[in-house]
């Protein structure tokens, strides 16, 4: 429920993915970046849409098929991350599930697997009264490829790779008009519109309990036997002190929020290049650099003009 917290762990989080897997793929094994998702209406409650989702993943990995799966690909296990949007088609939750095998498949296999996969996905959704969905939409499979294609976008967590791809959907700029529910919050304290509060508190409801992110039992020891896990509350709580590359005045500040996109261009470029890329980024959106200080600057008595 906090952004600060959430940002927190979900970065460690990612980071322990991306060791894990490019460890997993170092010594020979495969994974597969898998993501499921399911119809939705407006009308659809996110409390019975997440029930269905998980359900419907759950029936996916029990029976027969996926028990010769397990010995014939030699899975090792998964980690799926849960995402939420919110757009003018409600609430849409889905699941991206990285499997990771003993070895890579051979094309047709792969192809027989999806298929499967796709099935079964099917099935579970119309056990639990959910609308099917299509076929390539639903479920897609994508090869993790270390050092290319989307291992390379997966080798990261700031914001690039696989690690952030899996773990850091408080990052991710939602499409196509929707949200996700930190924006959905930072609306809501900027506009105070009720049906944001109202979004934000179902939110909160329905997510009560469940995991965002969660490695099959055993995986983590397989992977990384010689690391500490950590739990959430452990790294919420952790301190980390930053470097102060500018400070701006309240005015400056009002003005880069209202620009649509400034506020993360801003930070993504203090992140990147420091001073200078702040600047950059404050002329490339017609801002100017008044109200802009150093630190020395600000800390200068007779310097600093706050005035608006």
């Amino acid at each position: 429920m906090c952004p600060v917290c959430s940002a927190k762990v979900r970065v460690r989080r990612g980071d322990q993915i991306a060791e894990g897997v490019g460890r997993h793929l170092d010594n020979g094994g495969a994974a597969w970046f898998i993501t499921v998702t399911l119809p939705h209406e407006k009308g659809d409650a996110l409390k019975e849409s997440l029930t269905a989702l998980t359900q419907a993943w759950r029936h996916v990995k029990t029976g027969r098929a996926y028990q010769h799966e397990k010995k014939s690909f030699g899975i090792l296990g998964d980690i799926k991350a849960v995402e939420i949007t919110h757009g003018e088609n409600g609430w849409h939750p889905h699941a991206h599930v990285l499997v990771l095998t003993a070895r890579p498949l051979a094309f047709d296999e792969m192809c027989a697997w999806v298929g499967r996969l796709d099935a079964r996905w099917a099935q579970g959704l119309a056990k639990v009264g959910w609308p099917t969905g299509k076929v390539g939409v639903r479920l897609t499979v994508v090869p993790v490829e270390k050092g290319k294609g989307l291992a390379a976008y997966i080798t990261k967590v700031q914001e690039k790779g696989l690690g952030n791809e899996i773990a850091r959907a408080d990052m991710k700029d939602a499409t196509n008009g929707n949200r996700t529910p930190f924006a959905i919050l930072a609306d809501f304290g900027n506009h105070a519109l009720a049906d944001d509060l109202e979004l934000w508190w179902e939110y909160e409801e329905a997510t009560a309990g469940r995991s965002a992110i969660r490695w099959s039992p055993g995986l983590w020891a397989k992977l990384m036997p010689d690391e500490d896990f950590g739990t959430e509350e452990e790294i919420a709580a952790e301190e980390h002190e930053g470097e102060t590359v500018a400070v701006l005045t309240p005015w400056t500040w009002r003005r880069i929020r209202v620009i649509p996109g400034a506020e993360i261009a801003v930070l993504e470029a203090v992140e990147a290049e420091g001073w200078h890329g702040l600047l950059q980024t404050l002329l490339a959106y017609r801002i100017g650099i008044q109200g802009v200080y150093t630190a020395e600057e600000w800390a200068s008595p007779g310097v600093v003009d706050i005035a608006s």
